[in-house]
């Protein structure tokens, strides 16, 4: 449209239009050219409330996700709570007849079923309660059920309240979310299949460190965050481009990588002074 626009003005002219005409024609190009704008403007916004949108689901399934979670392990509970004095019945009469051998077979055949009821995952999912932000939480509770049900040694590291994040949620779970979904690709690779997750406070500053096996890296790490490099056909590095320019907003977030064999770790400090863009 700006091509055509000079051509119109400077050929007008020689084509016979008078400078009326070239006039009218530029307030025609100019009417265009902002309506063209406006619309790529409306389209903009229209993808980044899509945007939105989905991550939004995203979060309202890892939350239905860990709801039904929850309340499976609190049936177990209660199931277990309502047996619980009818097993310690039945064990006093073993006891007070000094019947070892018939205690012995009871607890293999009847108290260890139950115990089992109470699965790794539910225990592990238990320390998240310390974690008080919903969306958060659920999308820590949906990967981590992925990785126990895939057979990855999970160990979660939650030792107090997690009641403030010093950046918008949002970016937050997008973030974590990446990092996890690349720890638990490259701990699939290795024969050990460790990832542990870490969140604590340290002079009123949040660190989060998640570290997991992977298999030596044949390149330098500072090219994990490079567009170009970032392809999955690597499986490392997927989405780090994505989670720098993310961070690149906040002043406040430091993000630091490290491995050392056979360990890879991000790490994020998340300082309280909030100095966003």
């Amino acid at each position: 449209m700006v091509l055509l626009y000079i051509f119109n003005f400077s050929y007008g002219e020689r084509l016979g239009y008078n400078y009326g005409v070239i006039a009218l024609n530029g307030i025609i190009f100019l009417l265009l050219f902002i309506i063209t704008v406006f619309l790529m403007y409306s389209v903009y916004k229209v993808a980044i409330k899509e945007q939105t949108y989905k991550h939004r689901m995203a979060q309202f399934e890892n939350l239905r996700v860990y709801t039904e979670r929850v309340e499976s392990s609190y049936g177990a509970m209660r199931k277990f709570k309502h047996d619980y004095i009818n097993i310690l019945s039945t064990m006093s009469e073993f006891i007070n007849e000094n019947d070892m051998e018939g205690l012995r077979e009871y607890y293999e055949k009847s108290i260890l079923p139950i115990s089992h009821s109470f699965t790794e995952s539910d225990t592990k999912l238990g320390l998240l309660s310390c974690i008080k932000d919903t969306a958060l939480k659920s999308l820590l509770s949906s990967k981590f059920i992925y990785m126990i049900e895939t057979g990855i040694k999970l160990e979660i590291e939650l030792q107090e309240t997690i009641d403030e994040l010093p950046l918008d949620c949002l970016d937050l779970c997008r973030v974590i979310g990446i990092f996890l979904d690349n720890a638990m690709e490259a701990a699939m690779e290795t024969e050990e299949k460790e990832v542990c997750f870490c969140m604590f406070y340290k002079d009123d500053d949040l660190y989060l460190v998640i570290q997991n096996t992977a298999l030596p890296l044949p390149y330098a790490i500072a090219n994990l965050r490079s567009h170009e490099f970032s392809t999955k056909g690597e499986n490392r590095g997927i989405g780090l481009f994505n989670v720098d320019m993310v961070l690149t907003n906040y002043k406040n977030v430091l993000w630091n990588t490290n491995y050392e064999e056979p360990y890879f770790t991000q790490e994020l400090i998340l300082k309280q002074t909030i100095a966003q863009e």
